[in-house]
């Protein structure tokens, strides 16, 4: 089978008992990632029909590092963070002045590489955190679930404490094991999610590389944060880039664009779209006059059927520029909207075609350990697109129907409570 097809584990180098394969029988792992296996582990994996790859084979890499051009069937991407919610510091590099809950995720990692390089299989490598109490089954599970709502995969990684306690045959230490495989299971079932495009109304457009690298990525990041839906747009991938559907498109690197790029960028925004663009480029989209703007920094211009909003000021902080792109759109262009949800992370994404749709909610609050991250119990989800239904699906539960409800001139659907993972699949 190919490698592209397999869930990866980590083998822990504790395990030297062939026997302990048996651990991983009915389950969907088909690669074994080893750092210096015993051969006799080696050689039974590989009877038993698993791949087995060296870790140094792997070419894993951080994201600033990947070689992009590798002939690897898979990119294994490192430096990662550990999902899940971290403690609010109420300053501008964490949580902004809204102090809302901070959650490290790597999806948007993720969603970069995929941009990068497209039809690649991405590998996350990251382990569980060493200097503080070990993640319960509800956080590994979140592991598994913050990777694959984005097509990829985590190559599964225990802590040193569950791998030997999972060894001993630990009825708590199995029964987190068990757990962890059948999240992955879930997601294995439903492969054909990973074929479904991100969308959103806003394009990201940036190198992400050198000068551009910190304010690019941060921005990718601090969006997710926000919920803002938006599509990831490689800048030297600017000529083939789609920009149909969109509402806005962001230039988010300090450097103009070049000429070919501007008639791109102009023509998208005379046909409609607003445009954002920071200072430096201002004078690039110069428009035919001048409207209110509510957001404070920005200049608003007509151009042709659309708008640019063109910065006033240098940005200096992706927080703040997340925000304001956030503001410019607006919150009613968002094709999802989520009330009650604040610890979900949620994916937005549109399978070939067109004629499904799927809203993806990771939530943090399960593994959290921290007080007023509890679950709730009125979370609603609003489409502002028209459909016929829509399916619930969640981890260790059979797909269920949703209702609408109708709240004023919206509809509504209230989703039952979850611990760590749901998807609404939606019909036209």
């Amino acid at each position: 089978m190919e490698v592209t097809k397999l869930v990866p584990f980590r083998w822990p180098t504790a395990w030297s008992d062939p026997k302990l394969l048996s651990l991983l029988e009915g389950s969907p792992i088909g690669c074994l990632v080893a750092s210096g296996s015993p051969a006799g582990v080696v050689e039974a994996a590989r009877k038993a029909g698993l791949t087995v790859l060296e870790w140094n084979s792997l070419g894993a890499a951080p994201l600033a590092k990947v070689d992009w051009n590798s002939a690897a069937e898979c990119l294994t991407i490192t430096d990662l963070v550990w999902p899940r919610v971290k403690p609010v510091v109420r300053d501008r590099a964490s949580s902004g002045p809204t102090g809302g809950p901070w959650i490290d995720s790597n999806t948007w990692v993720a969603r970069l590489a995929d941009a990068r390089a497209p039809g690649k299989q991405i590998w996350l490598a990251f382990d569980p955190p060493k200097e503080e109490e070990p993640p319960n089954e509800a956080a590994y599970r979140v592991a598994v679930a913050d990777a694959a709502a984005v097509g990829t995969r985590w190559i599964l990684s225990l802590d040193e404490k569950l791998s030997q306690a999972v060894a001993a045959g630990n009825a708590e230490a199995v029964k987190t094991w068990r757990g962890i495989l059948a999240t992955a299971a879930f997601f294995e079932t439903r492969s054909a999610w990973r074929a479904y495009v991100h969308q959103g109304p806003l394009a990201i457009i940036s190198t992400f590389a050198g000068d551009n690298e910190f304010m690019g990525m941060e921005l990718l990041n601090l969006a997710a944060r926000r919920n803002l839906q938006y599509r990831i747009v490689d800048r030297s991938r600017m000529a083939s880039a789609d920009l149909t559907g969109l509402r806005a498109a962001l230039w988010a690197d300090a450097d103009p664009p070049a000429p070919d790029v501007v008639a791109k960028l102009a023509a998208f925004a005379r046909g409609g779209g607003l445009l954002i663009v920071p200072r430096t480029a201002a004078h690039l989209f110069k428009g035919e006059g001048t409207l209110d703007c509510g957001v404070p920094g920005y200049e608003l211009r007509t151009f042709g059927r659309g708008k640019v909003a063109a910065a006033t000021r240098d940005w200096d902080d992706p927080f703040f520029l997340a925000a304001d792109a956030h503001d410019l759109v607006s919150r009613r262009y968002d094709p999802i909207r989520i009330f009650n949800g604040p610890s979900y992370w949620t994916h937005y994404s549109v399978a070939p075609g067109g004629n499904r749709r799927l809203l993806q909610l990771v939530s943090f609050a399960g593994a959290s350990r921290f007080p007023g991250m509890g679950r709730s119990n009125e979370v609603t989800v609003r489409f502002t697109f028209r459909h016929s239904s829509v399916t619930l699906y969640r981890l260790d539960a059979a797909p269920e129907a949703l209702r609408p409800a109708k709240d004023g001139n919206n509809i509504e659907y209230q989703l039952p409570e979850f611990a760590v993972y749901a998807a609404l699949e939606v019909k036209a």
